[in-house]
């Protein structure tokens, strides 16, 4: 990001040195480079971006590490399983969950990026302690988990509005829109299965 910042400020001197821009331009330019992000046009999780790039690589740390963990609790829930029926669906979406992650974490060193997002301890220990539990059932977990998702599409919001705002990066807008698909066909086994195994207790 500072090298980014630095970069801006060489190019707006070098274009009022050369008078390609007028001084009020100049000095409006500058101070919103002085406030840090501006009024970027780009929007992910209520933060503005100045480019496309820096909100995409924002999200795609985010969206990683998400996938990452979500990989890793419906794993422990897995291996705790005691409907066959369920743990064919969860080793299909465990398995989904982890290549988006490495997806995600490809693409975002390709545009430059780095991983810094993780998990906070306490929804970690929260999250695991739930699907990692043996004194729960498998429905009681997918009830848990249902009642997360009841709106698919309003629960993957957040990727669809990053996706809404691409223009130039072309690959990394198909790439996530693929993943919506994914997404959208887990979530639906998920509630499937939950109905099934909850019957009319089942978050409709």
């Amino acid at each position: 990001m500072a090298a980014n910042h630095d970069f801006e400020v060489k190019q707006l001197l070098k274009a009022y040195r050369k008078g390609i821009i007028s001084d009020e331009l100049f000095e409006s330019e500058m101070n919103e480079l002085r406030n840090g992000e501006g009024t970027g046009q780009y929007v992910f999780n209520g933060k503005s971006y100045n480019s496309e790039r820096e909100m995409l690589v924002a999200f795609l740390d985010e969206y990683r590490c998400a996938e990452n963990f979500a990989a890793e609790y419906l794993g422990g829930w897995n291996d705790v399983s005691t409907e066959e029926c369920v743990k064919g669906g969860l080793r299909m979406i465990e398995q989904r969950e982890a290549f988006h992650a490495q997806l995600l974490e490809a693409r975002l060193k390709e545009l430059g990026g780095s991983v810094q997002c993780s998990v906070p301890t306490e929804q970690r220990e929260k999250e695991m302690a739930m699907y990692a539990a043996t004194d729960k059932t498998d429905a009681e977990k997918l009830q848990y988990l249902a009642d997360q998702i009841p709106d698919l599409p309003k629960a993957l919001k957040f990727i669809t509005d990053v996706i809404d705002q691409i223009e130039d990066d072309q690959q990394t807008k198909e790439l996530l829109r693929s993943m919506v698909q994914d997404e959208m066909s887990s979530g639906q086994w998920l509630l499937e299965a939950n109905e099934l195994l909850n019957g009319t207790n089942a978050t409709a």
